[in-house]
């Protein structure tokens, strides 16, 4: 598919085919006809719809314009991978950051209502999937996934994307593979998926929900720390304190709320940073620096494992 362009029209499209409300904070200004003309993404946008009921939007982008979203159609299972960049979500209030290798999952409705914000000058990599109750009939596994999410109370929860899922993901966006043969094997992966988001349920999604109100927030001024303070050093005891929690409970509660143990959340944070800091132009070894990292090796590492290529290909790029 050729590289090309989306204004402000197409999106507008977009909204009204998946129940989306689309808004460019810095298009306030414009005129309507010339507001409609207005880039807001390069890249790839592709959407699919399988026979088992699936509707199925993969995305390879770079934000030219930010831009915000709400839901607005129903949606009893909705699934958002992140495999490059990161994005921010809030429903009902409460705040989730989906980093590459990350899933997102929910039920979407006029009782859960899902907002996003993008970017400007930011890369993106996702797969949004949703489940069309009018059709999942036509797949007993898939119907059957449906009602055991709903008698479970459809819950919210972000979890961590099993490796080889990715790597089949990856291989399914990268490879020259086409028309039935892609067709099956994103199937396939989209099916897995599903299955894995219904097991997050029981491990973290209910422990989230049953999270109280004060004990959710103190874990989010953690998180939030760590997004926009990264490369700061920090143990587990001083997070525990400002969660106000012991240390063995801040490990388990962070994990349940955010799919991922605390510290591989910082590791996740520094290499986003870094990345932006390649972008820019700094060295390998000015980006490992400027983001927590005291040794380059190490941080050449753990960026190769996050986005399977050399620090070094991220600056050239």
């Amino acid at each position: 598919m050729q590289k090309r362009h989306f204004s402000v029209e197409d999106f507008l499209g977009f909204g009204e085919r998946y129940g989306i409300d689309y808004r460019f904070p810095a298009l306030a200004g414009c005129r309507d006809a010339r507001k409609e003309k207005q880039i807001v993404i390069q890249g790839n946008v592709e959407e699919i719809s399988l026979s088992s009921g699936l509707s199925l939007t993969s995305s390879d982008i770079r934000v030219l314009q930010p831009y915000e979203t709400t839901s607005l159609h129903s949606c009893p299972l909705y699934m958002l991978v992140v495999l490059e960049g990161s994005v921010m979500l809030q429903v009902n209030g409460d705040a989730f950051v989906v980093r590459a290798g990350m899933a997102f999952t929910s039920r979407l409705g006029e009782q859960q209502v899902m907002n996003a914000s993008h970017l400007a000058d930011y890369h993106l990599r996702t797969l949004s999937l949703g489940v069309d109750p009018g059709r999942c009939w036509q797949s007993p596994l898939l119907s059957a996934l449906l009602q055991q999410w709903e008698s479970s109370g459809a819950p919210t929860c972000l979890w961590q994307v099993p490796g080889f899922l990715l790597s089949g993901l990856q291989h399914t966006q990268l490879s020259d593979v086409s028309g039935l043969s892609r067709q099956l094997m994103l199937e396939g992966i989209m099916l897995q998926l599903l299955g894995h988001g219904l097991a997050q349920r029981l491990e973290g999604a209910d422990a989230r929900q049953s999270c109280p109100g004060g004990e959710r927030h103190r874990l989010e001024n953690v998180r939030r720390l760590l997004e926009q303070q990264p490369e700061k050093e920090y143990t587990l005891a001083e997070l525990a304190q400002l969660a106000a929690m012991s240390s063995s409970s801040l490990r388990v509660k962070f994990r349940q709320a955010y799919g991922l143990p605390v510290f591989d959340y910082l590791r996740d944070c520094r290499l986003e940073l870094a990345r932006r800091y390649l972008s820019q132009g700094y060295s390998v070894q000015q980006a490992a620096w400027m983001s927590g990292y005291q040794h380059a090796t190490n941080f050449s590492t753990a960026f190769r494992r996050r986005y399977g290529i050399a620090p070094s290909e991220a600056r050239r790029a």
